[in-house]
């Protein structure tokens, strides 16, 4: 795994270091920074999909297209909203939807899916710490929502987005288990932010290139 080899790589190169040093004044001083350094490294593994740390991530297309995401769903006000907004326009975005939301609210999966939209897989319960999950908790809470969505539509989803975005180097071999590509995003709309349309639209607009995959 390119995680174990980096972390590896940084271990030995303290490791080399602290030897050479281990007769200076400086030495503690040392070992708190590379402590410090290792924090952050594991830190931004999983806080920034887009890294790769921990697992190979689909962060923008190889496409002059855009792609549009909505996370969360369904929703029963919400969605229905989004899908008239982008039959209106002929647009297909992909939905990553909540597994227990998808056995609340069936009836949007299946329009979801009927008006030629992609269906991923947003873990079943969205656990705000599900990058702390074991793997065995991690197997079964996504295989769950995939139970769900292939329920619902007959299809089992390819595609997974972990809640918030974060990850963990246990994601790695669920997700091959379960043959899923993690996808994370290029661009973040930040819309619980951002409440008037038009700035979320106007920064968008300066923002959004060739392939990137929009939040």
């Amino acid at each position: 795994m390119k995680h174990r080899l980096n972390t590896l790589v940084l271990a030995v190169n303290i490791t080399l270091v602290c030897l050479f040093l281990k007769e200076s004044p400086y030495f503690i001083h040392f070992l708190v920074a590379a402590g410090l350094l290792y924090f952050i490294v594991l830190s931004a593994g999983v806080l920034f999909m887009q890294f790769n740390y921990f697992l190979p991530a689909m962060t923008r297309l190889n496409s002059d297209f855009c792609l549009l995401t909505f996370d969360d769903g369904p929703d029963p006000e919400i969605t229905p909203e989004i899908l008239d907004i982008l039959k209106r326009h002929d647009i297909a975005a992909l939905f990553f939807v909540i597994g227990y939301k998808a056995d609340d609210h069936p009836d949007l999966v299946r329009r979801i899916q009927a008006e030629g939209h992609l269906l991923g897989n947003h873990s079943y319960d969205h656990n705000v710490f599900m990058s702390l999950f074991t793997r065995k908790r991690l197997r079964e809470d996504i295989g769950k929502a995939q139970e769900s969505i292939e329920k619902i539509t007959g299809k089992r989803p390819h595609y997974f987005r972990p809640p918030i975005g974060y990850t963990n180097p246990r994601y790695a071999k669920v997700l091959v288990e379960k043959s899923l590509l993690c996808v994370g995003w290029t661009l973040r709309s930040y819309d619980s932010i951002f409440k008037q349309p038009h700035k979320l639209v106007q920064r968008l607009r300066k923002r959004i290139r060739p392939g990137t995959i929009v939040l």
